[in-house]
């Protein structure tokens, strides 16, 4: 899950999980004199006025003797407060900047067990924070339909509480809504009573106990679809007539349920496991894995057959599968404090992978995740990057962890454990773990507690290396000599740092192999250079199989060895050595020169689609790179000779044994050689684009994505217009927002600038608007900051608290232009908070790294090309 929004608070030393984990002194969180153990909540949602009136009983434990109870509220006005025992109200004070409320008794409360009682209300927001409404069209007009957004700290916004992840409680939920609407919770409904006035009142089980960023509710002209998998009654929840299209994320669910119950050795713990689809979207986030009734927005669960290409259904079950892993890592044992938020992500996207291997091979899991490692990878070697384990003071730096350190280098950080370790033998620590810990909170070292018992291969001093300290490490070949049928591989082990601060030495566990011949493990540590012996002659291969984060360095005589037989490698090492090539490259520790001829020699078939992927990614990178400048003529006329033979490797038409892989293959070519102007392509898309027009079932979902994206990024005003017809005229709410999306992605400035005022016009609903604005953003970074700045109060709306950093933080990764730098740095001292404003600087530091690749890499590059062009 990916969220923002600022919070609160103020504390000193305080003891989380019944002692178990004390919190350092300077977090800020509430103090554990009065913690809560069960919410009796009950709400009264008024979705035409967007307000909502809450009673809840706290079932509390006074465990020291005091006169203040304190708990976090933030936009709720309050409006009584009764302790049982308690003759008199206390007094009451909020704190809207701290998000607190304190309540002050007369005298010092008896330690034990007692029930507080509030009254008050609260708004439903327009944005997913709290309780929010999403609004869609249907043949009736518009209809409103309600759903709940905690994470990481806004269930504050729906009930007076200890919002804290450490604080578990139960939670036993009734709502008063309208008889004709589907009310939905994390747990089954217990009971239902019709009510006067056409409402009723649905009384959901209590739930175990658990975080209340975990805690849900939905309500809407919903339908729902289920099936029984393993006693579970799994379902999928829609608005009313898209049940067609949740049957895939229902055969997924049906799927993934069994395999993580035997994988964990712990069955699903609840008796029922909903997917709930919304309409729209967001920059921040696409699902939340609210224990029992996961949230999703629709292009994230919902497939529509007509419509969906082979990424979206990719997508869908890697979404599907991230947000269940969650119902045990992160549900059921979740992290104490936001400092070990990668226990719940991390571990999550390594799972996403690991279903797909076993359930979708023919997907090729960790091949398809390359691109994920190596954003990782650029970012954690810059300016801005942090830990995995990230130091939070304070909950408004929370959301700054929700990002691509967390996600995808801590999941990468779980596959070089597992790789080290063995997958059994991972597997027994990590139900240990899960067993040990159920219902419970942790921090980082009881997993590497649980890993390390039994085994040969603790992880733990390895584990602390990677996610105690930022940055990427780099393992140097040094020189590789055979004798006796053996090679004697000599590497040192440094770190890959283009701005990046030094940080010390990891200890790096790789495998060595010779092409051919054997393989040896061996942990790499320091810079002393560490023989390594493997068995056989001929070419060496450092991090064979690619599954430890590492960057690696050949030496010359290596690299010269492995560029021949570079055809002969597996696909994980063929994608290693491109993107660790191109990483040296552009940081300019190793010639240019050097990646071109890699790139220029692999061949091109359709036998390893992830490869001809990569491919494809770094010449669309170094073609962005190349805007503006006159040599780009001379990059994309040899990109598309490149890339031409896998189309026509390929096909532009599918065949009947074409793998997933090679379909999402034939889209990523097809919309490269249409950036890169290939005439041939152009030509196809145009013709495919006239008969769309006229007939929409014309073109299948692939190569609809395909055609309408190389049409969008070169149209003209008429053409803009004709998808601006198709975006108005779209029979779903998941069809308009991807057509919406689609407008923002026209090179012509004058159509970008079109594109950002239509999301602010209101024509689109808030959150398509959003994301057309963020894509308006990646094509034309300077004009969207530019233009956000300059209509600040029609832009902010469109992302609530928080818009600011979210903003600074997502929209201008692309830029490569230094002028960009000082205008942004006036928008974040104008709009972001000093408190969240670190993150920002992973941004500005790409930008300048790609300002430098601009001036000092290219022309290296543009010379290699003009010597290279083809004849004639």
């Amino acid at each position: 899950m990916l969220k923002n929004l600022s919070r609160l608070a103020a504390g000193t030393l305080v003891v989380l999980c019944t002692g178990a984990i004390a919190a350092p002194a300077n977090r800020m969180i509430l103090p554990d004199d009065v913690v809560p153990d069960a919410y009796r909540l009950e709400i009264t949602p008024h979705l035409a006025e967007s307000t909502f009136d809450g009673r809840v009983e706290i079932d509390v434990d006074v465990r020291r003797r005091t006169k203040r109870i304190e708990l976090d509220s933030a936009d709720l006005a309050i409006a009584s407060a009764r302790l049982d025992g308690e003759a008199g109200a206390p007094r009451m004070a909020l704190d809207a900047k701290r998000q607190r409320a304190t309540f002050t008794f007369a005298h010092a409360l008896t330690t034990g067990r007692h029930v507080l009682r509030i009254a008050y209300s609260g708004h439903i927001n327009d944005q997913a924070a709290g309780l929010f409404h999403l609004d869609h069209e249907s043949p009736q007009g518009p209809v409103r339909s309600l759903y709940t957004m905690f994470e990481d700290s806004d269930a504050r916004r729906f009930v007076p509480s200890w919002d804290e992840p450490a604080r578990r409680a139960t939670f036993e939920l009734t709502v008063t809504v309208p008889a004709a609407l589907m009310p939905i919770g994390n747990m089954p409904v217990a009971s239902t009573e019709a009510l006067p006035g056409e409402l009723k009142r649905v009384r959901f089980a209590r739930t175990p106990p658990m975080s209340t960023y975990l805690l849900f509710f939905g309500l809407g002209e919903f339908e729902r679809v289920h099936r029984t998998v393993g006693g579970v009654d799994v379902g999928v929840v829609v608005k009313r007539g898209d049940t067609a299209q949740a049957a895939y994320a229902l055969d997924a669910a049906a799927k993934l349920l069994p395999f993580y119950n035997a994988w964990f050795g712990t069955p699903y713990p609840l008796p029922k496991l909903d997917m709930v689809a919304g309409a729209g979207g967001s920059v921040t986030f696409g699902a939340m894995e609210n224990w029992g009734a996961i949230f999703y927005f629709e292009r994230d669960l919902l497939v529509d057959d007509r419509r969906a290409s082979e990424d979206d259904r990719r997508r869908v079950f890697e979404t599907v599968a991230h947000e269940i892993a969650h119902q045990w890592f992160g549900n059921l044992v979740t992290m104490a404090w936001w400092d070990d938020l990668w226990l719940n992500e991390g571990f999550a996207s390594w799972m996403q992978v690991k279903a797909v291997e076993q359930l979708h091979p023919e997907w090729t899991g960790w091949a398809n995740d390359a691109g994920e490692k190596q954003r990782a990878m650029d970012i954690d070697a810059r300016r801005g990057t942090h830990p995995v384990i990230m130091h939070i003071d304070d909950v408004s730096q929370a959301e700054g962890a929700f990002d691509t350190i967390t996600y995808s280098k801590g999941a990468q950080v779980v596959r070089t454990l597992e790789a080290w370790q063995g997958d059994e033998t991972f597997r027994d620590g990590v139900r240990r773990y899960i067993a040990r810990h159920a219902y419970g909170n942790t921090v980082t070292e009881d997993l590497w507690r649980a890993l390390d018992v039994d085994t040969p291969r603790p992880v733990s001093a390895i584990a602390r290396d990677l996610t105690l300290q930022a940055g990427v490490p780099l393992v140097t070949e040094l020189d590789a000599r055979c004798a006796d049928g053996r090679t004697v591989v000599t590497l040192s082990q440094g770190q890959f740092s283009i701005d990046a601060p030094h940080v010390e030495r990891w200890r790096v566990p790789v495998k060595v192999a010779v092409l051919g011949g054997g393989e040896t493990r061996a942990v790499i540590a320091g810079a002393a250079p560490q023989a390594v012996t493997v068995p056989g002659c001929g070419p060496v291969i450092i991090n064979a199989g690619q599954s430890t984060y590492a960057r690696v360095r050949y030496s010359p005589a290596g690299l010269d060895a492995l560029l021949p037989a570079f055809g002969r490698l597996g696909v994980d090492d063929q994608l290693g050595l491109l993107a660790d090539t191109q990483a040296l490259a552009l940081a300019g520790r190793r010639p240019m020169g050097e990646l071109l001829a890699l790139m220029d020699g692999v061949p091109p078939s359709r036998d390893k689609p992830a490869v001809a992927q990569l491919l494809v990614a770094q010449l669309e990178d170094l073609d962005r790179l190349h805007d503006g400048l006159a040599s780009q003529a001379a990059l994309r006329s040899w990109a598309r000779a490149r890339l031409a033979p896998f189309l026509a490797a390929v096909g532009w038409d599918g065949r009947p044994d074409d793998s997933g892989d090679v379909r999402t293959l034939r889209v990523a070519l097809i919309e490269a050689l249409g950036e890169f102007g290939d005439p041939q392509v152009l030509g196809r898309v145009d013709q495919a684009f006239a008969r769309y027009l006229d007939q929409h079932d014309s073109l299948d979902a692939d190569h609809r994505e395909a055609v309408l994206y190389v049409v969008a990024t070169r149209a003209d005003e008429r053409t803009w217009e004709q998808l601006h017809g198709l975006a108005r005229a779209a029979g779903s709410e998941l069809e308009r927002a991807e057509d919406y999306e689609m407008l923002g992605h026209p090179r012509d400035p004058a159509l970008a600038q079109r594109a950002l005022e239509l999301a602010i016009s209101g024509e689109p609903p808030t959150t398509v608007a959003s994301r057309l604005m963020r894509a308006v953003g990646r094509v034309h970074p300077g004009l969207t900051l530019d233009f956000i700045a300059g209509h600040w109060a029609q832009v902010e709306p469109l992302f609530g608290e928080g818009a600011g950093a979210t903003i600074a933080a997502r929209f201008f990764d692309t830029g490569a232009d230094p002028a960009l730098l000082p205008r942004l740095d006036a928008f974040v001292r104008a709009h972001v908070p000093a408190a969240t404003r670190e993150r920002i600087v992973k941004n500005a530091a790409l930008i300048r790294y790609r300002a430098t690749v601009r001036t000092q890499r290219l022309p290296e590059a543009d010379r290699w090309l003009a010597a290279h062009a083809p004849a004639g």
